[in-house]
């Protein structure tokens, strides 16, 4: 049964496929692609291992955020979540921190792209380049959910083949030398 009536439901615009592809892009795009040279300016060799170390406090978050997404399957998040289990004051605080989250991660994804695309067009300045990506998103955006999960559908596939030819041209150059003293 369902809680709201059906005139005032989220309409559900996005298939399968679009919505792995908005997850897919979220979790390797900007995360993926910057982080690893900051991580590895700090941690040296041992940025695999770290990597691997902070794979383990997100884990129980995961099956927390699905098991409470499968008990309570309405849109919200974190905030309906929170609101529904510890009252509105702490649905609000959650809510007010994911929209940071999502505003603060979008700046990184932003400035990102804006230096990738900055060492190929070296005559134009960051800020330009990355205002223009916000522009471009942000009128996307307005186009509806359908459209831009359409365009995240190809973003992530351009994604994937640049992860894949990462991979495949840096795994026969590997050294195994610096990872010796990786403790």
């Amino acid at each position: 049964m369902s809680i709201l009536h059906r005139s005032k439901q989220l309409k559900k615009e996005l298939g399968l496929f679009s919505v792995y592809a908005i997850a897919t892009g979220a979790t390797i795009a900007s995360g993926f692609f910057l982080l690893p040279g900051i991580a590895a300016g700090q941690a040296g060799s041992a940025v695999v291992l770290s990597y691997f170390i902070a794979a383990f406090p997100v884990v129980p978050a995961i099956f927390s955020m699905a098991e409470l997404s499968t008990a309570m399957p309405r849109a919200g998040g974190i905030y309906y979540f929170l609101d529904r289990g510890m009252g509105p004051f702490w649905g609000t605080l959650g809510g007010v921190g994911t929209w940071l989250t999502l505003i603060l991660k979008a700046a990184f994804a932003l400035i990102g792209m804006g230096a990738y695309m900055s060492v190929l067009l070296p005559r134009i300045p960051l800020l330009p380049l990355t205002a223009g990506f916000a522009f471009l998103f942000g009128f996307l955006n307005l186009l509806g959910a359908k459209k831009t999960g359409t365009f995240q559908v190809f973003l992530v596939l351009g994604l994937l083949v640049l992860l894949f030819w990462f991979v495949g041209t840096g795994l026969p150059v590997i050294r195994l030398g610096p990872f010796l003293g990786l403790f």
